[in-house]
């Protein structure tokens, strides 16, 4: 049996049109006869109302969270309904969930608004352990002037790489003592 359209209000006061689909079998045809005129139609009925029952105690983002609460729900609302009538309700499931127009660009915002948030927090860590590391990395060479040299080499290593001309004054010994002086703290105190 197939549940269209219907529209209906969550309990955030979002109007919303949800399909269902049920499946279900008639276990006591001598029951069913006697006490339903027609039993589709009392099914039918019995869906819509539970749908608008459950659906109107939940908000939006409840609904979309968990599709299979709402499923459950009707089922054993309706299935409890059914079966006084001799009717095995067997499955409920929403089928679709349609929101008004205004509804999905809002929802893409906000779900693009907490991905970017994710990634500037993951940005955030990111930099701060790079801060950390570095604070770490600064606070062995003040203790080590040899490893500052050594880092000082590497880096001008690397930038010697990329330029195609390089012109040293003061020779080799210039380079290897001048570019950046070093003082023994104990010397100097």
């Amino acid at each position: 049996m197939e549940v269209n359209g219907q529209e209906i209000l969550t309990k955030d006061r979002v109007g919303l049109r949800i399909n269902l689909s049920a499946m279900w079998q008639i276990v006591d045809p001598q029951q069913v006869k006697t006490a339903l005129a027609d039993h589709k139609d009392y099914l039918y009925r019995e869906l819509q109302l539970a749908l608008r029952a459950v659906v109107s105690t939940q908000t939006l983002d409840e609904l979309l969270a968990d599709k299979n609460l709402l499923n459950q729900s009707i089922q054993q609302t309706v299935a409890e309904k059914a079966a006084a009538y001799g009717i095995d309700l067997k499955t409920v499931g929403a089928r679709d969930i349609v929101l008004p127009g205004d509804m999905k660009a809002i929802l893409a915002q906000v779900v693009e608004a907490e991905k970017r948030a994710e990634a500037n927090l993951i940005r955030r860590r990111e930099e701060t352990q790079e801060t950390r590391s570095l604070h770490n990395t600064a606070k062995v060479m003040e203790g080590n002037p040899v490893l500052l040299r050594l880092k000082e080499l590497e880096i001008l290593e690397k930038i010697t790489g990329r330029i195609s001309t390089l012109n040293v004054y003061g020779g080799l010994d210039g380079v290897m003592n001048d570019l950046v002086k070093l003082t023994d703290k104990s010397k100097a105190a």
